[in-house]
């Protein structure tokens, strides 16, 4: 099996090139899927992501399996270099993945290797549980839900914006107070990232 290539981000796509430079070609063709925040009218937040990727120097393509469905998403993912889970809802994105059943297609595709850059939600969602995400996302905006239990790709559950730059510092530590003895959580500030390889996670300048 390949090492899993992951790249957490809370806010700004600084770190993407170098983080792809020794796993894809320059250029490489990026997965976009912006399903979390498909519950939002206000999507300018994505449109800035897509460009700030195509300044970078790669190829943007949509990915969203909440209009495709499981096969063509499965396709669709074995056709690009990487793939990129923007922000959004936390609830809404696991829930939509997991009615596309796509939940399982992009798992096994990072674990055989494909680099996943995740932001916001999608850093959130790659851990065990993203229960101590409630405080921060409301899950009664969510597409069905029956489990929390994450994509369990790592065993941190992040939080994003940790310095309280959406919703304020309030959540950031009701979360850590109600959560904090019974989950893992890594609060990430929109200054850091973590680069997961294989099993090693490190914390680098976001």
């Amino acid at each position: 099996m390949a090492d899993t290539h992951l790249l957490l981000l809370s806010r700004w796509l600084t770190p993407v090139p170098q983080f792809l430079a020794p796993l894809t070609e320059p250029g490489c063709r990026i997965g976009y899927v912006p399903t979390a925040s498909s519950i939002y009218p206000d999507h300018a937040w994505l449109d800035l992501e897509r460009d700030t990727l195509r300044q970078q120097g790669f190829e943007v393509t949509d990915l969203d399996p909440e209009l495709t469905g499981s096969a063509v998403f499965a396709q669709e993912l074995a056709g690009v270099d990487a793939v990129f889970v923007a922000g959004g809802n936390t609830f809404h994105l696991l829930g939509a993945l997991r009615l596309a059943g796509a939940d399982r297609t992009l798992v096994d595709a990072v674990r055989a290797g494909l680099p996943y850059i995740g932001v916001s939600a999608g850093a959130a969602v790659v851990g065990p549980d993203i229960a101590p995400l409630s405080l921060l996302d409301d899950p009664a905006e969510a597409a069905p839900l029956t489990s929390t239990a994450g994509l369990g790709l790592i065993d941190t559950t992040v939080i994003p914006h940790a310095e309280g730059t959406v919703g304020g510092r309030g959540p950031i530590a009701a979360t850590r107070q109600r959560f904090g003895a019974e989950h893992r959580l890594h609060f990430l500030t929109d200054a850091e990232a973590i680069v997961v390889a294989g099993g090693d996670l490190r914390v680098i300048p976001g």
